[in-house]
């Protein structure tokens, strides 16, 4: 069953590109995940209202999508990108699907 964030992010067009868990206390797993974004939805395009300023330019990408995390860390230009991050975080590494 979806959470409904996840409802959320897929009614926006993310897609879920990555799966995978970090280790609390080297034991507890704790899910992670990384989604694709469209470019157009980057953070830097909007205020600090969350409202979309038009003018503020899409990020030019190689396929159109950013790729974030779903633990609060910033947007990527690639998948590889942002779990090279997610893996260097102190709770990483992340073992990965």
């Amino acid at each position: 069953m979806k959470k409904p964030w996840e409802e959320f992010r897929e009614s926006k067009g993310w897609r879920k590109v990555a799966t995978g868990a970090w280790f609390y206390d080297g034991t507890i797993p704790k899910p992670v995940a990384i989604w694709a974004k469209p470019a157009a939805q980057s953070a830097v395009r909007y205020d600090d209202n969350d409202q979309l300023v038009e003018s503020r330019p899409v990020p030019d990408t190689k396929d159109g999508y950013l790729y974030c995390t779903d633990t609060g860390l910033p947007e990527f230009l690639t998948m590889e990108e942002a779990k090279a991050c997610a893996d260097a975080q102190p709770w990483g590494p992340v073992k990965w699907n």
